[in-house]
């Protein structure tokens, strides 16, 4: 397993297809998916990633703020923080909300939308979702609001596609969730499209990415965000890699733009400013998660890295 498959690992994703989308124009759907929504396929998920597959035709993808994304027959975009977003064939269209069009399948079967106009080339797309239920991984908060894989430039398209219809043909007898096809699958597409966005950094970004060209920082930055709440120390994590102290820190630092224990800080709050936006824990629960046995300690962190303490930082995002 290389460098870049083995830390991804640690986001332990799970994943399978829902919905068999047709489309003709004109057409224009607003669409965002929901913890709810996997409750027949799985718990509750702490991560939550929207994924669409074109099998045919073509379509563009808007998100707040984002240019329109063209996305044609053979490519997959992810969306690793599940941003709610727009699918059309032509940009500024009124969109319909898609849930109003969903045909919830018969005996358990996929669900499907077929929508549009009379006539016109038709798009398929297959929409699915990677998810985790155990854990929230920050290196998710780090990726862009949309990843695209063209699968037409892989060798493995063909597997993708049936792979893909597989899932939903797994998902109709009630089987996805325990489907090792659909989990080997959702952590290739995932690792692919990651691959994909690290090879479009420019080599001055200071982005976890670049750790991964070090198979020795690599080693101890798959162990770290496996366990982030583990008490770790620089010594436990030069092991980790496989180097002495000195060497570990100076690789790290170099690859990683700060120094082993101030890049676990920062990932610690990376991932308490997520939870305590989804206000599901309490203060010390989060704290707990992010590594901290004393929720004072947690505070006083909290509050040197963001200015005031948590439980008025969630406030004020509230309030936003």
């Amino acid at each position: 397993m290389d460098t870049l498959s083995e830390i991804l690992r640690t986001v332990r994703l799970k994943g399978g297809v829902f919905l068999d989308a047709r489309f003709t124009p004109p057409w224009s759907i607003a669409t965002s998916l929901t913890p709810d929504d996997l409750l027949p396929y799985m718990g509750r998920p702490e991560v939550l990633c929207g994924l669409h597959y074109v099998i045919s035709g073509e379509m563009f993808l808007e998100t707040a703020g984002e240019e329109p994304l063209l996305v044609r027959s053979g490519e997959l975009v992810l969306l690793p923080r599940n941003e709610p977003h727009v699918l059309s064939n032509r940009p500024g269209q009124r969109s319909i909300n898609s849930k109003h069009l969903i045909r919830q399948g018969t005996d358990g079967g996929l669900s499907s939308i077929v929508h549009g106009g009379a006539s016109g080339p038709m798009t398929n797309v297959i929409c699915g979702f990677l998810a985790n239920e155990e854990m929230r991984n920050p290196l998710m908060a780090t990726l862009p609001k949309v990843l695209k894989v063209n699968i037409n430039e892989g060798a493995s398209r063909d597997w993708i596609e049936s792979s893909l219809r597989y899932g939903a043909h797994q998902l109709s007898q009630g089987n996805l969730a325990s489907s090792s096809i659909m989990a080997k699958l959702s952590e290739m597409l995932f690792v692919e499209a990651v691959r994909g966005y690290s090879e479009s950094l420019v080599a001055h970004e200071k982005h976890w990415l670049h750790g991964l060209k070090d198979k020795y920082v690599g080693r101890a930055l798959a162990a770290l965000h496996d366990r982030l709440s583990h008490c770790w120390s620089v010594p436990e994590l030069a092991a980790e890699a496989g180097l002495s102290r000195s060497a570990f820190v100076e690789r790290f630092t170099a690859a990683m733009g700060a120094p082993p224990m101030q890049y676990l800080a920062k990932s610690r709050m990376l991932l308490a400013k997520e939870l305590l936006v989804e206000r599901q824990k309490s203060i010390g629960q989060v704290a707990a998660a992010v590594g901290y046995d004393a929720e004072a300690a947690f505070n006083r962190a909290f509050k040197r890295e963001f200015g005031v303490p948590p439980a008025r930082w969630r406030d004020q995002q509230m309030a936003a």
